[in-house]
């Protein structure tokens, strides 16, 4: 394989990932506390000076993630809380989240639409559940007869990464200047406008790097017909 094809494979296939990316933003755009990504590439390091293809195409270093609030959606709804600042809510399977569209469950406990306990610093958070309640900008849950029932665990998050149904992991550490909103929900961070120029882009850069390796590949070919003829 020759170096300028092997380099346009390289990047043919860091352009394919780039859209694959850049397409679940746009398809993102409107879920609740979606967080938008994006791809970091680097040169992949030589080890072999001699080699032809040392340091000849280019790798993913890691994911980076849009840390912007989202929008916010006032709909009133108790349960619906929001996070301003770089902060996740934790949750009781271990996965944190910014999408605070929670309930009550029949026993009373804060809960996602899918079941999972929302974390307070000693435990789940559990009211009546025809309680009425008020949650200050620090995360305490007081309820209108019961008092203080505990204060929602925020954390930040190092190394997060996405693990599906809006769900993150990573390292967590003390989330500093970071509030709680009621009553409303966040939005996703996501620009659909750029997000689209960027998809256009990225088709751009691939199909370029397609038309590359075809171009290689013709070279390589008259260059073997004439080393052969």
């Amino acid at each position: 394989m020759s170096r300028e094809l092997y380099t346009a494979y390289s990047g043919a296939s860091l352009a394919w990932r780039q859209l694959e990316v850049v397409a679940n933003n746009v398809a993102n755009a409107n879920t609740p506390g979606f967080r938008e990504a994006r791809m970091v590439f680097q040169l992949a390091p030589g080890g072999n000076p001699e080699s032809p293809l040392d340091s000849a195409f280019a790798e993913i270093a890691g994911m980076s993630y849009n840390t912007e609030d989202g929008t916010l959606v006032q709909d009133n709804v108790r349960t619906h809380l929001a996070v301003r600042g770089d902060g996740f809510f934790a949750l009781e399977d271990g996965t944190y989240t910014r999408d605070g569209g929670f309930l009550l469950s029949r026993d009373g406990e804060l809960v996602t639409r899918e079941g999972t306990a929302v974390l307070g610093e000693g435990g789940t958070i559990r009211l009546d559940p025809n309680e009425r309640f008020t949650v200050s900008a620090e995360g305490t849950v007081v309820g209108a007869t019961s008092g203080e029932v505990g204060r929602i665990r925020l954390v930040r998050l190092r190394d997060a990464s996405q693990v599906g149904g809006n769900r993150w992991t990573g390292t967590e550490s003390a989330a500093e200047d970071v509030t709680v909103m009621q009553g409303v929900r966040e939005g996703s961070n996501a620009d659909p406008m750029r997000a689209m120029v960027e998809l256009i882009e990225a088709q751009h850069y691939f199909e370029a790097q397609q038309k590359a390796m075809q171009t290689s590949d013709e070279m390589q070919s008259r260059l073997n017909r004439v080393a052969g003829g």
